[in-house]
């Protein structure tokens, strides 16, 4: 399929989001979830199946409706998508077809204190022999999306923070893995992914709410009917550097009691390293590059019926509670989602702690009682949101890579 324009390239994006989404459906059900008349899904839907992308799949008795209605699906290996999710701690890669199904995953470290050339040369490694493994043409892969924490610059697919390291600041990531992997590469915020990733498989199951993204850091994202708030430069609802009222721990941004800096998993472990007694009780190691994993081993005491270490988490959960209102104040929802691989053993703590500061201060709670769910994918869900949005934002044939990382929102935005 070629890059369409205007209303037509529109209606392509929202018949395939549909049929990602759905599995198979019927042109008249196509009709009526989007709006469109039938004329226009009728020449919507024929040259998508020209071009290998939709093929019909049976037909669906209706009865007493007349003639059974023909329905549609997307053609699974018609092309592929990875996703990458990257921070100082972890690593994930997973590959999906063209209807969102996943075919390969790898977890892997973090950067550590690797530098970008490093970095970027380990990961083209890792997927390329993760696509050979699973069978994958190279050349039936539209793109990589590239996940890591903000600010970003999508556009020139850099990082404008000197974090994990000085050598990280405005170095050509996506150029870079695009040379190596030969693949158009996209750059997203790991927030921004993961609610992308749950919108499109998660159990959300609504086209408006929030997310709070917990890993090495704290990061946020926003959906709204069904299309990522991004702000003025795609580095929206940063809710990780707000500070709230009472914190005055200092942070990697400058500011003091920014939610991050009080709440992330290495603030959690440093509180617990500060008692000898603690830290030898939850095994903790205390590597700079381990705060995960240690959060991980004060989680599973917690799940274990240790009382201090459900302390330890109530309060980095009471501050995330308290961002959350924030976020649901600013915005609007009733629904907040935790997602990010920190929320994998405590994810149970962490709702329901969030769910009782919603249900305390936040302005709607009285119009509808704030609803708080943990990720079916709590460690996955950016790396799938990578795949999925250059899934969406692709759709067909891929455009040669410096184009695809200089304009990185596509159709979709």
């Amino acid at each position: 399929m070629r890059h369409r324009g205007g209303a037509r390239a529109n209606a392509a994006r929202r018949v395939l989001d549909l049929l990602r989404t759905e599995g198979t459906i019927s042109r008249v059900e196509l009709a009526e979830r989007t709006g469109l008349t039938a004329a226009t899904i009728t020449n919507t839907v024929r040259p998508l199946i020209a071009d290998g992308l939709v093929r019909e799949s049976g037909r669906d008795p209706q009865p007493g409706r007349g003639q059974p209605r023909r329905l549609l699906q997307l053609v699974a290996d018609a092309w592929y998508a990875v996703g990458v999710q990257i921070d100082r701690t972890t690593t994930t890669i997973e590959v999906l077809d063209f209807a969102g199904g996943r075919i390969a995953a790898a977890d892997l470290p973090g950067t550590g204190g690797s530098g970008p050339d490093e970095t970027i040369a380990a990961l083209a490694g890792h997927v390329g022999a993760l696509l050979d493994r699973a069978g994958v043409p190279r050349e039936r892969v539209l793109g990589t999306g590239l996940v890591t924490h903000g600010p970003q610059d999508l556009h020139r697919g850099v990082l404008l923070t000197a974090q994990p390291g000085p050598d990280w600041l405005e170095y050509p990531l996506t150029g870079a893995l695009a040379d190596r992997l030969g693949l158009p590469v996209l750059l997203e915020n790991d927030a921004t992914a993961a609610a992308v990733g749950e919108l499109w498989a998660g159990e959300a199951r609504t086209d408006t709410f929030g997310l709070v993204y917990m890993a090495a850091g704290i990061g946020g994202g926003v959906i709204v009917d069904g299309e990522v708030y991004r702000g003025r430069a795609s580095n929206a609802v940063e809710i990780g550097h707000v500070p709230l009222a009472g914190g005055a721990t200092p942070c990697v941004c400058g500011g003091a009691g920014c939610v991050q800096a009080e709440a992330a998993p290495q603030a959690v472990v440093a509180r617990a390293l500060d008692d000898p007694t603690l830290a030898e009780r939850f095994g903790l190691v205390g590597a700079r590059d381990g705060a995960l994993a240690d959060f991980d081993r004060i989680a599973r005491a917690w799940r274990a019926g240790d009382p201090e270490a459900a302390a330890i988490l109530e309060r980095s959960a009471s501050w995330i509670g308290r961002a959350a209102v924030t976020l649901v104040n600013l915005f609007d929802l009733d629904t907040v989602v935790l997602a990010g691989p920190a929320f994998t053993v405590a994810g149970t703590l962490y709702r329901d702690r969030v769910a009782a500061e919603l249900e305390r201060l936040a302005l709607s709670r009285t119009l509808s009682r704030p609803k708080v769910l943990v990720s079916a994918d709590t460690g996955t869900a950016a790396a799938l949101g990578g795949a999925l949005h250059v899934l969406r934002t692709m759709q067909g044939a891929p455009a040669p890579p410096a184009v695809f990382s200089a304009s990185p929102a596509g159709p979709v935005q």
